[in-house]
Order: C-alpha cells, then structure tokens, then sequence
C-alpha cells in the first residue's frame, strides 16, 4: 500500500468514525427524551390512578346513598299499600 493510499485508508476510517460518534451523540439525545416522556407519562399515569381510586370510592358511598333512598322509598311505598299510610 502505498503512503497516499494508507492516507486516503485512514482518512475514510476517521471520517465514518465521526459520523458514527455523532450519530451515537444523537441517539443518544433521543433516548434521553424518550426516557424522560416516560417518566411524565408514568407521574400522569399514576396521577390518573389515584383519580380513579377516588373516583370509584365515590361512586361506592354514593350506591350505599342510593340504596338507602331506594329502600325508604319502598318502605313508604309499601306501607300504603298495606292501608299502613295517612289516609
């Protein structure tokens, strides 16, 4: 191998050598972006679970309210039928 072409060899090898460091360097950018979308997306995520959490503890005290107007209002209902009621 002569020196120009030992030259041009190592030339082509530095150059593919600092396209790869930058491609490295914006991978690199990327995967720091993703992992901090995770991180949001897990704090929502968890946000939204605690909403629901909520959410279906409401919902359970507001059937145990139902219930209790359901069952007076059949009581009343009830008792008039029976000749029970005022009239």
């Amino acid at each position: 191998m002569t020196p120009e072409e030992m030259q041009s060899t190592m030339e082509f090898i530095l150059n593919q050598q600092a396209q790869l460091v930058t491609t490295v360097d914006k991978l690199a950018a990327k995967v720091d972006r993703t992992a901090e979308s995770v991180t949001a997306l897990l704090a929502i995520a968890e946000i939204h679970e605690r909403e629901i959490v909520a959410l279906g503890e409401s919902q359970a005290r507001t059937d145990e309210r139902l219930n209790a107007l359901i069952n007076t209002v059949e009581r009343h209902i009830s008792e008039g039928k029976n000749g029970k009621g005022g009239e």
